[in-house]
């Protein structure tokens, strides 16, 4: 018997899918598991709006979206922008007002050392006051708070230490010529003195040739003048201003 050619394509289908073996795999007919829910505390996600996001991925997106900050307010120019203080530190990243009073003046340094402009100011390990003369790195004066209530006895311990620094027996600080009770001392470019008039002494520090002697008793005896700040009470102004 004669067969059409299409006859027999349909035939060999038939028997094909009748008897060839089968090519698909079993095991991608059964139910797939059912995926667990993602849990909005899990560290490695993080929720933006309603959705779910990989939290490495939202964080690199952020780096990169984020544009490249400038200085902080106060960090190599001065900056009155926080309405406490005017902020100055010439490399500080991100400087910040000091917080206690020591009596120290502005305006007063300024006239007494004959400097141009006061910068400003910033705290680090003490409170840096800076300002600025022609022709001169900016120039400081730091001011910290000493447990002893007496200006002898800071100005000895400071002795001790800085005679074992500097392996000098001779060194000792000397009476503040004109200003009762406060004492200052000198080694190697660098001088302090220790003030009286408050319940724990203050300590001024300064470079040598920032200001004449005669200036510096006249700053030291404004500092003795000076009225600690009461209890509670805020800053006089955005300048250092002594509370006489």
């Amino acid at each position: 018997m004669h067969r059409s050619p299409s006859a027999a394509l349909l035939l060999g289908t038939v028997l094909c899918a009748s008897a060839c073996p089968s090519e698909i795999d079993p095991a991608s007919l059964a139910p797939k598991p059912i995926a667990k829910p993602v849990d909005e505390n899990d560290p490695r996600v993080v929720k933006v709006g309603e959705d779910l996001y990989p939290a490495a991925t939202v964080e690199r997106n952020e780096k990169v979206a984020a544009p490249e900050q400038g200085p902080a307010p106060g960090s190599g120019k001065p900056d009155e922008s926080n309405g406490e203080c005017r902020l100055y530190a010439p490399k500080l990243p991100d400087p910040e007002c000091c917080k206690p009073e020591y009596g120290f003046d502005a305006e007063v340094v300024q006239r007494a050392c004959g400097l141009d402009l006061y910068l400003g100011e910033s705290f680090q390990y003490t409170c840096g006051y800076y300002f600025h003369e022609e022709g001169s790195p900016p120039i400081w004066f730091r001011m910290s708070m000493l447990p002893d209530a007496k200006p002898k006895d800071a100005a000895d311990t400071h002795d001790r230490k800085l005679r074992q620094v500097a392996k000098n027996p001779e060194l000792a600080s000397t009476p503040v010529p004109g200003v009762e009770g406060a004492y200052w001392s000198e080694h190697d470019g660098s001088r302090w003195a220790f003030v009286p008039g408050w319940d724990n002494v203050r300590q001024l520090s300064w470079k040598s040739g920032t200001c004449s002697d005669e200036g510096i008793v006249a700053i030291i005896r404004q500092l003795v003048a000076a009225k600690p700040a009461p209890k509670g009470s805020t800053r006089p102004g955005l300048l250092p201003k002594a509370r006489m």
